[in-house]
């Protein structure tokens, strides 16, 4: 897995409406870190992009590949010495290829939102 000990799924539940609630805990000491930024760690964008993606592949048990990210908006700094508990709301839809829209947020706090779209590459095994 990418981001070994990066984060943990605290819980995960999916609504009435179908959409995902994942509650995760960032890890602060991890050493992603120690570069992204010393003493003032934020949490990198792409490193959520791949929590997301990696979320979804538990979900779907299957590999992805990215197709393409639009509409990415980054609202709020997410670090995690401070705020470590994240929520993640996942919107999965299905077609011939696999379109999320997932938001983030602490507290009352949303911190980024994105639509991503992937293909399938196979079955996890």
């Amino acid at each position: 897995m990418v981001l070994a000990d990066f984060y943990t799924i605290r819980s995960s539940q999916v609504r009435e409406d179908g959409k995902h609630l994942i509650e995760i805990s960032i890890h602060p000491e991890h050493p992603i870190f120690d570069g992204h930024f010393p003493g003032r760690p934020v949490t990198p964008g792409v490193c959520m992009l791949q929590i997301i993606k990696n979320i979804t592949e538990d979900l779907l048990q299957t590999k992805l590949r990215m197709r393409s990210a639009k509409n990415i908006r980054f609202y709020a700094i997410i670090d995690p010495s401070v705020h470590p508990v994240l929520t993640l709301e996942l919107a999965v839809q299905e077609t011939e290829s696999i379109q999320i829209k997932a938001n983030c947020s602490f507290e009352e706090t949303v911190a980024l939102k994105m639509d991503l779209n992937f293909y399938r590459t196979h079955p996890v095994v």
